[in-house]
C-alpha cells in the first residue's frame, strides 16, 4: 500500500475535515438520483451527481471544521472524545432544528434557513463524527498506518452505505404512494453510445471533484501556514475553519465573476444577420417591409425572423379553403430607441402603416428576453382568423431569457405604453370596425404579458388588462418568478374577482367559449420545470412538493424535497424541458407547440371545422420542418462560400466571387439535375 501514502496525500486524508466532507459526498449521491420532473440522460445524471457531490463535500467539510474549532482550546486541536461529544451535540441540536422549523419552511425564509442549516449541521456531525470513530479505531486502536485505505476509503463506504439506506427508502415511498408518470424513468435514453458518453462525463466530474477537494485542501493547509505566521503561534482548528470558509466565499466569489463573464459574451452574439434573411423583407404589411420605417437591423435576429416568415393570403387560403387577406406583423425593434414611450411610438407608427388597425384582432404579442415570439402560435393565429390579424411585438430585450430576467419590468412598461396607444387610437375607430385587443406570451414572454397587471395603480389584475382594453389573453408556460402567478396562486379573488382567468394543463380542459366572447387562459404542463423551477429551492421545499398524496399530476410522488440536491435536478429538468425539434410536437415540459391552435380557439373563440383543424396542425409542422431547413442550409452554404472564398484568398485569387459560380455548370453547358445525380453517384472510372 504504499502508493497510497506519498506524503502530501497522507496530510491530506487524514484531515478530519477532509473524511468528513468525502463522507457527505458519498451520502448526497443517493438524492442526486431521486426522479425529477422529466427523465434525465446519463450525462446529465453523471453531472449532477458530480455537482452535488461537490457541493456536499464542501458544505460538510466547512461545517465540521467549524464544528472542531468550537469544540478545541485556542491554539490546539481536540482529540476523539471531544470530537464524538461536539458530534453528538450538532446531530442532537441540528435535527432538533430541522424538526421544529420543517412546518414552517415552505412559507417562512427565516424557517426554511433554520431547516436547512440545522440539517447541514446534523449531517456535519455524524460525518465528522463516523470520520473521528474511523480514525481511532484504526489509527490509535488497530495500530494501522494513515493512508487512503485507512481513512477515505472507510468513510465512502460508510457514505454508501447510508446513501444506499435512502434509495432503499426511496423505493418503499414509491410503494407506498404509486408511481405517477411511469415514462418518467430517473434515467433514459441508455445505450452503449449513452453509457460511453455518461462514463466519460463520470470520470471528467470524478477527476474534476478530486482536483477540487485536493486543491482547497491544500489552499486551506496554505491558508493555515500563513495564519501561523502572521499570529506567530499554530492557529488550531479555529485557524482550519477560518481558512475553509476563506475558500468556500473564493469559489463562490469567483463562480459569480466567472457567470458574469459568460452572460457578457453572451450578451449580443446572436443579434447577427442570418444568411437566410439577407434583406428587409418586400412584403407591405410586415415591419422594415416598403410600408414601414422599422429599420431592418433594429429588430434582431428573432424580429427579421418573425416578419420575414409571414403567412400570405395564399398560403392561408390553401390551409382553410376560405378567402383570406394578409396578415400583419410588426416589430417594436429593441435598437430603434433606447427610450421605451418612444420605441412604443415607433411601433405603433408601424402598426398603423401596415395596416394593423384594419383589422379584426391585434395581438399584442410578448417576446421572450431574445425577441422571439414562436411561430406556430403566431401561424396558428393567422390560420384561425383567416388573416385578419395584426401582431405586434414589443421588444425589450435582444439577449436569452436568463439573462433578460432584470429586465422584465422594461417589457412590462413597454407593453403597458403599446397598449395604451392602441386604446388611444382605437378611440378615433367607430365601434363597429374597431379591432379586439388580445395578449399573448409563452415563457418569459408570459411572465411580461401577466405582470402588465400589477403595475401600481388603480386597477390591479384581470380588471387592469380590462382598463387597458384587453378581451382576453393566451399566456403559456407561465414562469415561476412572474409576480401575477404569485400573487394569483395566493389569492386568486383579488387578482381575478370576476373569474375570467382560467388555469389548465391542456386547452382541451377549457370548455369552449359562445361566439364572441374571450376568456383568459393560462396553458401550464404539469411536467413544466419553468413554472415550477425556483431559486427558493435551495434551502426552501416549493409548493409542488408538498405532501405526496396532495402533488400535482406528473409531479413524482416517492421524491423528497432535499436543500441544494432538488435544485441541482431542477436545473437538469430546466434544460432539458427546453429540448424540442423543428416539426416534431409533443406535450411535454416547456414544449407548447402542439397546444397552440386549440388554446387559442378556447381564448380567442375563434372557429374552425374539424377538417380545418386538422389542416392546421399538418401546415404548422410543416412550415416549422421547412422553415429550420432553410435557415440550416443557408447558414451552411454561407459557410461553405466564406471557406472557399478564404481558400481562393489564399490562391492569390480573391477578386473571384464565388457567389457567381455555378456548381452545375460543367463541359461548357449546365447540368440538369438528373445529369448531376448520375454523375456524383456513378463508380469510379465509369
Amino acid at each position: 500500500m504504499a502508493l497510497l501514502r506519498p506524503a502530501w496525500l497522507t496530510r491530506w486524508s487524514t484531515d478530519t475535515a477532509a473524511q468528513a466532507g468525502v463522507l457527505g459526498a458519498a451520502w448526497s449521491v443517493a438524492g442526486s438520483l431521486s426522479r425529477g420532473l422529466l427523465p434525465r440522460s446519463p450525462a446529465d445524471q453523471a453531472v449532477a451527481t458530480g455537482v452535488t457531490a461537490a457541493i456536499h463535500y464542501q458544505l460538510t467539510a466547512t461545517t465540521w471544521s467549524s464544528l472542531e474549532a468550537l469544540a478545541s482550546v485556542p491554539g490546539t486541536r481536540p482529540g476523539t472524545t471531544a470530537r464524538v461529544i461536539v458530534a453528538s451535540g450538532a446531530i442532537v441540536g441540528g435535527y432538533a432544528t430541522a424538526f421544529i422549523t420543517a412546518r414552517s419552511t415552505a412559507d417562512n425564509p427565516a424557517a426554511a434557513v433554520a431547516y436547512a442549516t440545522g440539517r447541514q449541521v446534523a449531517f456535519a456531525g455524524i460525518a465528522g463524527g463516523a470520520a473521528s470513530l474511523w480514525d481511532d479505531v484504526l489509527h490509535r486502536r488497530l495500530h494501522l498506518r494513515p493512508g487512503l485505505d485507512t481513512t477515505l476509503l472507510p468513510n465512502v463506504l460508510t457514505g454508501a452505505a447510508i446513501a444506499a439506506g435512502n434509495v432503499y427508502f426511496s423505493v418503499r415511498r414509491a410503494h407506498k404512494y404509486g408511481v405517477v408518470n411511469p415514462d418518467n424513468h430517473r434515467v433514459t435514453g441508455i445505450n452503449a453510445r449513452s453509457l460511453l458518453t455518461a462514463t466519460g462525463v463520470g470520470v471528467a466530474s470524478a477527476v474534476g471533484l478530486t482536483t477540487l477537494v485536493v486543491g482547497e485542501q491544500l489552499s486551506a493547509r496554505g491558508l493555515e501556514r500563513l495564519m501561523s505566521k502572521v499570529i506567530r503561534r499554530d492557529p488550531g482548528a479555529a485557524g482550519s475553519f477560518l481558512a475553509h470558509a476563506a475558500i468556500l466565499a473564493g469559489m463562490t466569489v469567483i463562480g459569480g465573476a466567472a457567470l458574469k463573464r459568460v452572460t457578457d459574451r453572451l450578451e449580443h452574439s446572436d443579434d447577427i444577420i442570418e444568411p437566410a434573411y439577407p434583406e428587409p423583407p418586400s412584403n407591405p404589411h410586415v415591419s422594415s417591409g416598403p410600408n414601414s420605417d422599422m429599420p431592418f437591423d433594429s429588430i434582431g435576429k428573432e424580429g427579421r425572423r418573425f416578419v420575414a416568415m409571414a403567412l400570405t393570403h395564399d398560403q392561408i387560403t390553401a390551409v382553410m379553403g376560405e378567402t383570406a387577406v394578409d396578415p400583419v406583423r410588426v416589430v417594436c425593434g429593441y435598437e430603434s430607441s433606447p427610450d421605451l414611450k418612444e420605441r412604443a411610438r415607433l411601433g405603433l407608427a408601424d402598426l398603423e402603416a401596415c395596416g394593423g388597425f384594419e383589422r379584426s384582432i391585434i395581438c399584442v404579442a410578448s417576446p421572450t428576453g431574445v425577441g422571439y415570439v414562436n411561430y406556430t402560435i403566431t401561424e396558428a393565429l393567422e390560420y384561425l382568423t383567416r388573416g385578419n390579424c395584426a401582431t405586434i411585438v414589443p421588444q425589450y430585450a435582444l439577449v436569452p431569457s436568463a439573462l433578460a430576467m432584470t429586465k422584465t419590468l422594461d417589457g412590462v412598461m413597454l407593453t403597458r405604453y403599446v397598449l395604451e396607444g392602441i386604446q388611444e387610437r382605437l378611440a378615433s375607430i367607430p365601434a363597429e370596425r374597431r379591432p379586439r385587443v388580445v395578449l399573448m406570451g409563452e415563457s418569459l414572454g408570459a411572465n411580461v404579458a401577466l405582470d402588465v397587471s400589477t403595475v401600481p395603480g388603480h386597477f390591479t389584475g384581470i380588471p387592469a388588462l380590462e382598463h387597458l382594453g384587453v378581451s382576453g389573453g393566451c399566456y403559456f408556460g407561465v414562469p415561476f418568478r412572474t409576480e401575477f402567478w404569485r400573487r394569483w396562486r395566493d389569492n386568486p379573488d383579488a387578482m381575478d374577482p370576476e373569474h375570467e382567468l382560467l388555469l389548465v394543463a391542456e386547452p382541451s380542459q377549457a370548455p369552449p367559449l359562445p361566439p364572441g366572447q374571450m376568456r383568459h387562459l393560462m396553458v401550464v404542463h404539469d411536467d413544466d420545470p419553468v413554472n415550477k423551477y425556483g431559486y427558493s429551492m435551495v434551502l426552501q421545499p416549493p409548493w409542488w412538493m408538498g405532501p405526496p398524496a396532495s402533488r400535482p399530476p406528473m409531479v413524482p410522488r416517492e421524491t423528497r424535497w432535499r436543500p441544494i440536491t432538488s435544485f441541482v435536478i431542477a436545473t437538469v429538468d430546466l434544460k432539458n424541458g427546453m429540448n424540442s425539434k423543428p416539426g416534431q410536437f409533443v406535450r411535454r415540459g416547456h414544449d407548447y407547440r402542439i397546444e397552440a391552435r386549440l388554446t387559442l380557439q378556447r381564448a380567442y373563440g375563434l372557429d374552425c371545422t374539424d377538417a380545418q383543424a386538422d389542416a392546421i396542425e399538418t401546415a404548422l409542422r410543416n412550415n416549422e420542418t421547412e422553415w429550420a431547413a432553410r435557415r440550416m442550409i443557408a447558414r451552411k452554404m454561407d459557410g461553405a462560400r466564406k471557406s472557399i472564398q478564404a481558400t481562393l484568398a489564399k490562391w492569390g485569387s480573391p477578386q473571384i466571387d464565388v457567389a457567381d459560380i455555378d456548381p452545375g455548370a460543367v463541359n461548357g453547358h449546365e447540368e440538369t439535375p438528373l445529369e448531376r445525380f448520375g454523375r456524383i453517384s456513378a463508380p469510379p472510372g465509369a
